[in-house]
């Protein structure tokens, strides 16, 4: 079976951001996706809300519905959004970033940090605007 990137989005960041560029640095291949092979398959859900808790729901869904349709839970990576993991004109890094790390690594899956790399905020990031992680 395929592999499958699941991209976690910030809740409160989702109400202006549709995740689009996310998405595009996805299917082109850049940045943090750069080599997952072209039969790959994408999936973005939210964290859930602060404190990120409805995260371990989402995940049990996720398995129930991995389980359902014969996909192996071993071939999905799941991807924390630039949203929760960077200082960005969106907001600072999530403040619960670590506790649904956690959450993630109990449930068995690889976590990856980061997806689209936005030139505007690397450039801020270098004139001190914004903090680099």
């Amino acid at each position: 079976m395929s592999k499958i990137v699941v991209v976690i989005q910030c809740d409160i960041v989702t109400k202006r951001c549709s995740g689009y560029a996310c998405m595009n640095t996805f299917v082109n291949r850049k940045d943090t996706f750069a080599d997952y092979p072209p039969d790959t398959r994408f999936l973005m859900m939210t964290c859930g809300g602060c404190c990120g808790a409805g995260l371990s729901a989402k995940l049990e869904n996720l398995a129930k519905k991995l389980k359902k349709y014969g996909d192996a839970k071993e071939n999905v990576t799941i991807h924390f959004a630039s949203c929760i993991v960077s200082d960005s004109y969106h907001r600072p890094p999530c403040p619960f970033r670590n506790y649904m790390a956690q959450i993630i690594e109990r449930k068995g899956y690889p976590l990856v940090h980061g997806t689209y790399i936005s030139r505007m905020t690397e450039e801020k990031r270098k004139q001190g605007t914004y903090h680099a992680l």
